[in-house]
């Protein structure tokens, strides 16, 4: 499964790496693309709670709306 998370606080690509840095150790996610121009996350996951990803992007210090 595939879904786009919408992320406000991403400025540079230092805070990409560290959104997908996050989301990537999650266990489930295979593939993640973090955009800072567009705010978004891009997440490929199965096994995966979505409850999960947000919660680790939160933890990185950035918004998930």
């Amino acid at each position: 499964m595939e879904k786009v998370f919408k992320v406000s606080g991403m400025m540079c690509s230092h805070c990409e790496k560290r959104v997908e840095k996050a989301v990537s150790a999650i266990d489930g996610v295979s593939a993640v693309k973090a955009d800072s121009a567009n705010g978004t996350c891009s997440v490929t996951f199965e096994n995966a709670g979505e409850s999960d990803i947000k919660k680790a992007i939160t933890d990185a210090g950035y918004t998930v709306e």
